[in-house]
């Protein structure tokens, strides 16, 4: 099966939403509180984050990737933020090329982001260098 990866035009957004949300949950789950479904779907269709999708041939959304550039003093880059979906070994790769592509037309020299270990299957053969680890403690 082959996928076509895509960015949703951001007035578009709501149409998918239903589409979208069930794969992005478990990741916004995992931001221990940070960010909750309503508050994603408000960046989204509001502009905030873009979002990509990665579609089957039968039209099926497989799979979802939130992102947003962030201007540093000395650069820009494309922050990833919530990915979710099915059948990744099959899309994965190929988003990763498209949001190189991507990340570049918006004026990006660089991408970041921050994922379970799983991922680094993925980013590694992607030329990804794994800097750090992010670690989260709750108090009280």
């Amino acid at each position: 099966m082959s996928y076509r990866i895509t960015v949703l035009p951001k007035e578009h957004f709501n149409l998918y939403w239903k589409h979208v949300r069930d794969y992005l949950e478990p990741a916004v789950d995992r931001s221990h509180g940070r960010w909750d479904m309503e508050h994603v779907a408000a960046a989204c269709s509001a502009g905030h984050y873009q979002v990509m999708v990665a579609i089957d041939d039968a039209d099926m959304i497989k799979g979802v990737l939130t992102m947003s550039p962030v201007n540093y003093p000395g650069r820009r880059v494309m922050a990833l933020h919530f990915l979710g979906g099915e059948d990744f070994d099959n899309w994965y790769p190929d988003m990763l090329k498209e949001l190189a592509i991507y990340a570049a037309s918006c004026g990006c020299d660089g991408l970041e982001g921050c994922a379970r270990s799983g991922f680094w299957k993925w980013f590694k053969d992607d030329g990804w260098d794994k800097d750090s680890q992010f670690y989260t403690k709750e108090l009280g």
